[in-house]
């Protein structure tokens, strides 16, 4: 029984476990579309770079369009839907299927112009050098 448990009953608990169950429930769907969190995305950075990767199984480069904008990365795409054959019928559809914007800030200036992205086994890896103002200086401390 809930009211013999060691652990105290809290309102904040119970919020926090509707807004789980919200999230899940609606996960996926913002912005009116499940394709909305496609590609999946990661963004690292160091010192001298920021390396974001997506991934775009399925897609060929040329449905693939990049830009950099105010310091904002953003993929966009389309990906077809697939049928094995004309007569087919689909029992089961997982696989989000058309047109994707994905839109990531970056952590900090780069050097839009040098950007390299590769594409390879599904993964698109974008590499983009810091802007020189934005790389950490070391400050030497001097003594009196």
């Amino acid at each position: 029984m809930y009211w013999n448990s060691p652990r105290t009953w809290s309102p904040f608990d119970e919020l926090q476990s509707l807004q789980r169950d919200m999230n899940r429930l609606f996960g996926g769907y913002a912005a009116g579309t499940p394709m909305s969190r496609f590609p999946a995305l990661n963004v690292w950075g160091n010192e001298e770079n920021v390396v974001v990767t997506a991934e775009l199984p399925g897609l060929d480069i040329q449905d693939i369009d990049m830009s950099i904008v105010n310091n904002q990365l953003t993929i966009k795409g389309e990906r077809e839907a697939e049928r094995p054959d004309k007569d087919a019928t689909c029992h089961r559809s997982e696989r989000g299927v058309g047109t994707f914007t994905r839109s990531v800030r970056l952590p900090f200036a780069v050097e839009d112009d040098q950007a390299v992205a590769r594409y390879e086994d599904g993964v698109l890896t974008i590499t983009l050098p810091r802007l020189e103002r934005t790389k950490p200086k070391r400050i030497e401390i001097k003594t009196a």
